[in-house]
């Protein structure tokens, strides 16, 4: 899809609209490869596709957490939204590096639901994420997110290891 399209446009003016009046819940984008976009106060709070690695997804895979402490933090405090918060207060992650994960992850996977080209989207006032409120991208700012913005975000390093620090 050719960035500024109407498509695009359509689905940013959808955003901008959602951002504006303040809308917490849920946007459902369908087509392939869909994902949903959550707001909280009319701020994205997280974003999910099947095009882009989740959180968990990067913390494991990053080897910043261990994949059990992640499905245990996850079952833990999924039902009730509080696995961000788990993961800070538990002492996994500060909540700054916490913060710039997730927008990357809403970097991301906006990116790619903002590449699709007529997706039917149908959004569902309340509709929470597991996360929890995070950090969240204004939409209503005049610096509100576009797909320009987006794409002058860093992709992250996909299968990273960590190195162990050597030396006393």
């Amino acid at each position: 899809m050719i960035p500024g399209s109407p498509a695009t446009a359509s689905m940013r003016r959808l955003l901008t609209e959602l951002g504006e009046s303040g809308r917490t819940g849920a946007l459902h984008v369908g087509g392939v490869p869909g994902g949903v976009l959550y707001l909280i106060a009319g701020r994205i709070s997280y974003a999910e596709s099947p095009a882009c690695p989740g959180l968990g997804e990067r913390l494991v895979s990053s080897g910043r957490l261990a994949p059990q402490t992640w499905r245990a933090v996850y079952a833990e405090g999924r039902g009730t939204h509080r696995v961000g918060r788990m993961l800070v207060r538990g002492g996994w992650l500060g909540q700054n590096e916490l913060a710039l994960r997730v927008v990357a992850v809403i970097a991301d996977a906006t990116h790619a639901l903002l590449q699709q080209a007529d997706a039917p989207a149908r959004f569902v006032p309340g509709e929470r994420h597991w996360l929890g409120e995070v950090a969240g991208v204004d939409l209503g700012s005049p610096g509100h997110l576009t797909a320009a913005r987006l794409r002058a975000v860093p992709r992250p390093r996909r299968h990273r290891r960590r190195v162990p620090a050597t030396g006393p």
